[in-house]
């Protein structure tokens, strides 16, 4: 079991590269050997508050869940563009700042989080993006997908967000 474990941590863990004033998430990242992994902590101790519950219930079904990790690296002040998930996310940030920007109805909510902090991106619709510091920002994502989903991350447009 512990091996499943590491496999399940390991799994669809990726790299974003960032580059010029675009965003490159791939859909389907490159799995890394868990042999190759540390053991210990991806991340320092973060807390999350205000985890929706629900979400997490309406991502899971009697088959289970797609669960992934991804690592994204942002350069600094790089923006990543509207975009929604299929399911809730966990992000934790590890290093730099983190300005995450969501759409509540046609206002604009923006919260900057720091090292050893995170949130919840409830997913299902909820549109955001989301910019790194001036010192760039490093951050695991863990995703909790219906199963079948195609992708982690749904790209949307400014028309269907907030009025920035």
């Amino acid at each position: 079991m512990r091996k499943e474990a590491l496999v399940v941590v390991a799994l669809a863990t990726g790299l974003a590269v960032i580059g010029g004033g675009g965003v490159a998430i791939a859909s389907h990242v490159g799995e890394v050997d868990p042999a190759t992994v540390p053991t210990g902590f991806l991340s320092a101790h973060n807390r999350v508050e205000e985890v929706p519950v629900s979400a997490f219930a309406r991502a899971a079904a009697a088959s289970g869940a797609e669960v992934s990790v991804q690592h994204i690296r942002l350069a600094p002040n790089q923006p990543i563009p509207w975009h929604t998930h299929p399911g809730p996310v966990f992000v934790l940030v590890e290093r730099g700042e983190f300005e995450y920007e969501y759409a509540q109805g046609s206002n604009c909510i923006q919260t900057t989080y720091g090292a050893s902090t995170g949130f919840v991106d409830p997913g299902f619709g909820s549109t955001h993006q989301a910019t790194a510091g001036p010192a760039g920002a490093e951050l695991y994502a863990l995703y909790v997908l219906p199963p079948g989903s195609a992708n982690h991350l749904i790209p949307t447009t400014a028309d269907q967000a907030c009025s920035p």
